[in-house]
């Protein structure tokens, strides 16, 4: 089962992690990355995981449960 993430971490994310899955949208901003992608549970585990070896932060996370309705499972 996929959803629909949005994902900001402090500093700029180089390409390599922004274009790591299909289907991901990354915007480099001043001093920090939003991702926005549909992901299976394993895939933003493993999303999490890379970007915590580059020393990524993050910084907020928005997930998409259903039409509709959003929760904020990390302020």
């Amino acid at each position: 089962m996929s959803e629909t993430y949005e994902i900001r971490v402090s500093d700029r994310l180089g390409p390599v992690l922004c274009g790591a899955f299909a289907g991901m949208r990354a915007e480099s901003m001043p001093r920090q990355t939003v991702i926005e992608a549909w992901l299976t549970v394993d895939e933003f585990r493993a999303l999490l995981v890379r970007m915590q070896h580059m020393g990524g932060q993050l910084v907020h996370l928005n997930c998409a449960v259903g039409a509709g309705h959003r929760r904020t499972p990390v302020p």
